[in-house]
């Protein structure tokens, strides 16, 4: 998660903070899925590995609100 967004989320109620996060995570596991049907490159691996760490940061920040 970038830390725009990570400061805009935490500039808002929980509840609309909530869904936005529930929005983003959507949005990344589709990518995620979509990158993951393609030829396992190196390139391909890294972009997965960096969808990981958003996705992360997602969960920790809705952790955070919960």
């Amino acid at each position: 998660m970038t830390q725009q967004l990570e400061a805009m989320v935490r500039r808002m109620d929980q509840d609309t903070a909530m869904q936005i996060l529930v929005a983003v995570r959507g949005t990344l596991e589709a990518l995620r899925n979509d990158v993951a049907g393609l030829n396992a490159t190196p390139e391909t691996r890294e972009i997965l590995q960096r969808i990981d760490a958003y996705l992360g940061h997602v969960d920790a920040e809705r952790a955070r609100l919960a």
